[in-house]
């Protein structure tokens, strides 16, 4: 056929393009499509049309499998736990700073007037200055020595209020300090009420504390044990899982054979500065016999003054170095809390030290005799051994308190 009859079929019918652009326009009202509008003719469906569709269904199946997975995440997730409580408040702070006012006016004091203290127990005494006989040069000796254990609760005392403001109490440091106060205290204080015991039952010509001795002590030292008390059965879960810890802890401290990379050899040293401080400190609070006095005598009042220097080393001394000793196997000795626990130590050892050098002489200086010395104990071997020990322990606190940094 010719061009103008190519469209055309024969027989008259009519003409095949407009039914071809009658099927167009219906695609066109099916699909929508705005290029098949206004009668343009169709060469099918464009590169770029084809790709709009693909992406349209592309997104569509994403947001499809988005909100699928996504109910299903939702629905497996589990919902969040409740937040922790804080570990400690700003109550909490004040009554640990309360606690530590309290026990800082009587013990601070006992240091600038040692002959009240030692009145109120009963006890023979002199001017420090001019020492009158080698009993008094010993009370004076054990009543000093004691208050020096003191400084490491007042300290303890202290770092605690700072974790309450920080809502750590929680933490194991700061609950064994809190524990360490407790039985600290409470040794104490029960310590001098058996001692008025025993002397109100007893001989009564004997010495034993005064009912103000016995007040005084309890009212210093109840505070820091209640408050203490709190924190254990508030953020520690209780006694229970305070001595839950002390098992653990005991076993630590027993491994003398192992330390950890971190701790090394100073995580060994403070395993035995704590044995150290637990034997002596056991022997001075648990034997009637000291193992270094000038004279040992048998009464209430100085047992009780004698034996409290070792319960401040066994439940003070002692519970702080193995503080440190967790410290070191962690690399945090560096932190201010460990800091002021080491400072608190090396002054605590320098308080006994110079108490130590200075009664030595002046106990020299009153010339005593044979019988005056006739119920002394430990001799010039134990008191030179003690004093090297000594010393070498404080310069290792006293660096670590100046200088200890944390591991990266």
């Amino acid at each position: 056929p010719s061009r103008r009859t190519r469209g055309f079929s024969t027989g008259g019918i009519a003409p095949a393009r407009p039914t071809t652009m009658s099927v167009a326009r219906g695609l066109t009202d099916a699909l929508g499509s705005p290029r098949w509008t206004g009668g343009a003719s169709p060469r099918g469906v464009s590169r770029r049309e084809r790709r709009n569709v693909g992406s349209a269904r592309a997104r569509c199946g994403a947001t499809t499998t988005t909100a699928l997975f996504g109910g299903v995440l939702a629905k497996a997730k589990k919902p969040a736990a409740p937040p922790k409580p804080p570990a400690g408040t700003e109550t909490d702070a004040v009554a640990f700073k309360a606690a530590s006012a309290v026990l800082a006016v009587p013990s601070l004091g006992t240091f600038v007037d040692t002959e009240s203290a030692l009145g109120a127990f009963n006890v023979s005494h002199s001017d420090p200055r001019a020492f009158e006989t080698i009993s008094d040069v010993q009370h004076f000796s054990n009543v000093v020595g004691t208050d020096c254990f003191a400084l490491i609760a007042l300290c303890a005392l202290y770092v605690l209020s700072d974790a309450a403001e920080n809502q750590r109490l929680d933490s194991a440091t700061y609950q064994r300090l809190a524990l360490a106060l407790v039985l600290y205290s409470s040794a104490n204080a029960l310590g001098v009420a058996a001692a008025f015991v025993a002397g109100a039952f007893g001989d009564g010509a004997l010495p034993s504390p005064s009912p103000a001795a016995v007040a005084g002590v309890v009212a210093a030292l109840a505070p820091a044990g209640a408050v203490s008390a709190r924190a254990i059965a508030v953020y520690g879960g209780g006694f229970g899982e305070a001595f839950e810890r002390v098992k653990k802890d005991w076993a630590v401290v027993t491994d003398l054979g192992s330390a950890t990379d971190r701790g090394g050899y100073l995580e060994r040293y403070l395993k035995l500065s704590f044995w150290a401080s637990m034997i002596v400190g056991g022997s001075f609070a648990f034997s009637p016999l000291s193992p270094l006095a000038i004279v040992n005598e048998y009464t209430p009042s100085s047992q009780f003054i004698q034996r409290a220097f070792g319960l401040g080393t066994v439940f003070m001394l002692a519970p702080a170095q193995f503080a440190l000793l967790d410290a070191a196997q962690r690399g945090r000795l560096g932190g201010g809390t460990f800091k002021k626990l080491n400072l608190s130590i090396a002054l605590a050892i320098a308080g006994i030290d110079f108490m130590t050098v200075y009664t030595f002489a002046a106990a020299q200086a009153l010339n005593p005799d044979a019988d005056a010395l006739k119920e002394a104990s430990g001799g010039i071997y134990n008191y030179v051994g003690a004093l090297a020990v000594s010393f070498s322990i404080l310069a290792v606190y006293l660096y670590q308190g100046l200088f200890a940094k944390k591991d990266a």
